[in-house]
């Protein structure tokens, strides 16, 4: 008696071919599994990586971004891509790559803010007179409010990013943080950002705070650093999510 079609097929699992930077990813961990990347190593530089795999420098870059937000590697720019002295064991079954890359895509994201809204935040500083300052605080006072509701916090936390731009005064800036900002909030609608911590939360108001402070301050370099502290956040945060 001949079968339905399609009986006995819903125990078979879809075959993805595996990207790149997968299997870039995959050889790192392999080589710190065997002990031959140990914590503190350092990773040759990502050009002679992918020369050695017979990759893009792409495809190199986006396995570092994706190993780092698991907890293997530390990028320090300038210094190099350091294995992470606490890293993760690299024999569980199930490594949640996908998320990974998703999440090292953000990483690539936070790079281009850095730049932006580091000098957004000194330009601030510098221009700022009392009524922006006015509309800077009472932006904070909704972020503030909004803590506890994940949801109203990151629409807040964005009102902030952009309410920082508009006072440098740059519609140039402006116009890259209108661009920016849906790209940003796609990111965390897709890695579900909303499991990060209350305690995240909660430096990210109060490092925001020190922004707005040294803009009233008139302080540049304060209110870039402040801002750097603000964005960095995050990148701690995405190890937990991905797990």
């Amino acid at each position: 008696m001949t079968g339905r079609k399609g009986e006995g097929l819903t125990d078979f699992e879809t075959i993805r071919k595996r990207s790149a930077p997968e299997k870039v990813a995959e050889q790192i961990l392999q080589k710190i599994g065997a002990g031959e990347l140990r914590p503190g190593d350092r990773l040759p530089a990502q050009r002679d990586l992918a020369a050695a795999l017979g990759v893009g420098r792409s495809s190199v870059r986006e396995a570092i971004n994706a190993l780092t937000v698991m907890g293997y590697l530390d990028v320090h720019h300038g210094r190099g891509t350091f294995i992470r002295e606490d890293h993760p064991a690299t024999d569980r079954v199930s490594l949640p790559f996908e998320a990974a890359f998703s999440a090292g895509s953000l990483l690539e994201l936070m790079e281009v803010r850095e730049t932006l809204e580091c000098k957004s935040a000194e330009l601030a500083a510098e221009r700022a007179d009392a009524e922006q300052v006015k509309r800077l605080k009472n932006v904070m006072e909704k972020l503030t409010a909004a803590s506890d509701g994940y949801e109203t916090f990151l629409a807040s936390d964005l009102a902030f990013h952009e309410a920082v731009a508009e006072t440098t005064g740059n519609r140039v800036i402006c116009e890259m943080m209108k661009l920016l900002i849906p790209r940003v909030a796609g990111h965390h609608a897709r890695l579900r950002t909303g499991r990060l911590s209350t305690a995240y939360r909660a430096e990210s108001v109060d490092t925001a705070r020190q922004v707005v402070a040294a803009i009233e301050a008139g302080s540049p370099v304060r209110a870039a650093a402040a801002m750097r502290r603000h964005l960095g956040l995050i990148r701690r945060e995405l190890r937990d999510i991905v797990a």
